[in-house]
């Protein structure tokens, strides 16, 4: 049963009537409480006690004073053991700040939702979905809450699992990537280096005529350049051979350039993934290792 569910069978509730309640799950057989005394009895902990959830009331000191008996042997505890005690003792300390937020935020609101491990007397410790649901009041003041505990140890398992795998396929990736550019970087500066060593012409190539051959060079103090290669095939060879030169030479400048910034970029990566790692739970580690 869910709070809200809860909340509207405890808004029909009257200290000095009898309540009749009908309430069935879905697929499941109805409950009907024909007529319950609604002061002796308290029709609506009868099907608190049959919910397949978690459920428990705080009082207005956020003190625990009701379990139902599902929580109560998922706890592992006795029925009193948490009677009276803040609900803070099944949270751990690191998560308290959220658990105050979301009870602050509380009554102001009339729902709150939270995901948190709840600790078991044990020190074993399961995921859950919290619903916190104000206890109705004529008067509008603050009366408490009741919960709604879901477990969800087995979709944060599964959550945890495909994060573990998505930054395994993405920290092992990005060193091959690495590798592959230093590879790549490697090749290209030997390529230079020969180049170097050759006559390169920064030029653009002109038909005259569509028989001589002049380049003409980039401005230098506003004027063009102009030369003449004319007509001459192993000069002509020669020239348009040092300007494909140039181009590679001017090329290969940019690749380089860019392997720089992707060397960067990706080393950089590898840090954030390594430090979202190291933000992960401890167990999910090995998974990596």
């Amino acid at each position: 049963m869910k709070a809200r569910e809860l909340i509207s069978i405890l808004e029909q509730y009257d200290d000095d009537m009898d309540v009749s309640v009908s309430f069935s799950e879905t697929n499941e057989t109805p409950i009907h409480i024909t007529s319950c005394d609604a002061v002796q009895t308290r029709c609506y902990q009868n099907l608190v006690e049959l919910s397949p959830e978690g459920l428990l009331v705080l009082n207005t000191q956020h003190q625990i004073s009701y379990m139902n008996p599902f929580l109560v042997k998922k706890l592992g505890c006795v029925d009193d053991a948490l009677f009276f005690k803040p609900i803070h003792h099944l949270i751990a300390v690191e998560d308290h700040c959220v658990l105050n937020k979301a009870l602050a935020s509380l009554k102001s609101n009339q729902l709150e939702f939270v995901s948190l491990p709840i600790l078991k007397p044990s020190g074993e410790s399961f995921w859950a979905r919290i619903s916190m649901t104000k206890i109705p009041s004529s008067d509008q003041t603050y009366r408490g809450a009741i919960l709604t505990i879901t477990d969800t140890s087995e979709r944060q398992k599964l959550l945890e699992k495909n994060t573990s795998d998505t930054l395994d396929h993405k920290v092992g990736r990005i060193p091959d990537h690495i590798n592959q550019l230093k590879q790549t970087k490697s090749l290209l500066l030997e390529e230079k280096a020969t180049l170097e060593t050759t006559q390169r012409i920064e030029a653009t190539p002109y038909w005259h005529q569509d028989k001589y051959l002049y380049l003409i060079y980039p401005k230098k103090d506003g004027k063009r350049v102009r030369e003449y290669i004319g007509t001459k095939k192993q000069k002509v060879e020669d020239a348009l051979n040092a300007i494909k030169r140039g181009k590679r030479y001017r090329k290969i400048c940019d690749e380089l350039a860019d392997i720089d910034q992707q060397l960067r970029t990706a080393t950089f990566k590898l840090d954030s993934f390594l430090w979202e790692l190291a933000k992960l739970p401890p167990n999910l580690h090995k998974t990596l290792n």
